[in-house]
């Protein structure tokens, strides 16, 4: 919550005076997202039109500072669609036009259960590009975690399966996502994994893909990396890190690295060893020890691989089976869902490039980020 008399800017994350129309900092424009963007319904005055005379625009779904995401339909095939269409005001920034397409570019390379589907892009008659995906129901793995605190072991290994076994084709595809986090996966029936927002995607066989420079600040602190620090360009190991990072928050309810600022955060992640995830909970195996050790190693020349994760999170959820993993116990009735702020706080739930635009998406059940994932 930005200070009384200012405005908290979605892309630096800084508050600045109200009533400033811009940024001073990045120039982009400076919008009050806790008061304006709930009343900035369908802002596009896209529902009831019929978009490329294929995608009937039927509700919405969730809107963010840099446009908003639809339910629609397909009209020749009867299919629901998710509709994502950039914003009038970011469609005429060439860089954030380019991350746009660049999500589509990377999700569509990847062709995995495990990784949201994109099936069409274009423009509206008004020329603002949109991207068409699989429409999810479901909630995303942060919803969970802020219900829950923390998943029963079994139900965390098949999530951690799960997205390790997307990665593992996103790179396969030449594709590192460089934004893996709770917020940035989707639950469906049954915990059925779908990684979503690819817009901090790098194409490694592609130059002209990378937008961002060595160094920039690409991703979100909690899950970064210790070579984001050293001006290291983010590469699939990267996505290893991150990963791990998730598996240990489900299990232990905590994040390894936790700070109330970036710099603190950056600066745990850099000289701090986290307890291991048997130290927090004394029921979890040393076998879930030992993966996150190797997930988690400072120096990625040493860090597993996610094709190494996904095979010892395999074979150990296969040792699971039929234990006694649901420790629910442990916590008493009364005390109810932790608190997050003493975990992370809102500003290092936001993804950052540079000063990149992090928006919030809720819609339809799912918490989303707009120009993160949008998809419902």
């Amino acid at each position: 919550m930005a200070p009384n008399g200012t405005v908290t800017c979605p892309h630096c994350q800084l508050p600045h005076e109200a009533g400033l129309k811009a940024c001073p900092i990045t120039g982009l424009a400076l919008i009050d997202t806790e008061t304006r963007l709930p009343r900035a319904r369908d802002e596009l005055g896209l529902i009831g039109t019929v978009v490329s005379e294929k995608y009937q625009v039927q509700s919405e779904l969730g809107v963010g500072s840099m446009g908003a995401v639809y339910k629609a339909e397909h009209v020749k095939i009867g299919r629901d669609v998710a509709l994502k269409v950039l914003g009038r005001s970011f469609a005429r920034e060439d860089r954030i036009r380019d991350r746009f397409v660049r999500e589509a570019q990377a999700t569509g390379r990847v062709e995995h259960e495990n990784v949201v589907e994109i099936w069409d892009v274009g423009a509206t008659e008004e020329g603002l590009p949109y991207m068409v995906m699989e429409l999810l129901d479901g909630e995303t793995l942060a919803v969970r975690i802020d219900r829950d605190r923390r998943l029963p072991l079994g139900d965390a290994l098949h999530v951690a399966r799960q997205l390790l076994a997307g990665l593992a084709a996103a790179h396969e595809a030449g594709v590192v996502h460089r934004d893996v986090k709770p917020e940035n996966i989707v639950l469906t029936d049954g915990d059925h994994v779908k990684i979503v927002d690819f817009g901090f995607a790098r194409i490694l066989d592609s130059g002209k893909m990378s937008i961002t420079q060595t160094g920039d600040l690409v991703g979100t602190p909690s899950y970064l990396p210790p070579e984001q620090s050293e001006g290291l360009r983010l590469d699939d190991r990267a996505d290893a890190w991150a990963a791990t990072v998730v598996l240990y928050e489900m299990v232990t309810g905590e994040l390894p690295f936790p700070g109330h600022s970036m710099v603190e955060v950056l600066a745990a992640v850099a000289t701090s060893e986290p307890p291991t995830p048997s130290a927090e909970r004394p029921y979890l195996p040393k076998g879930l020890d030992r993966i996150v050790h190797a997930g988690l190693q400072k120096d990625r020349e040493r860090r597993a691989r996610i094709e190494d994760l996904l095979a010892d999170v395999t074979e150990l959820e296969r040792t699971m089976v039929g234990a006694a993993d649901s420790i629910s116990a442990e916590l008493p009735p009364e005390a109810g869902p932790a608190p997050r702020p003493t975990r992370r706080s809102a500003e290092l739930d936001k993804t950052r490039e540079d000063h990149g635009p992090p928006a919030s998406l809720r819609g339809g059940g799912v918490e989303d980020t707009l120009d993160e994932d949008g998809v419902a």
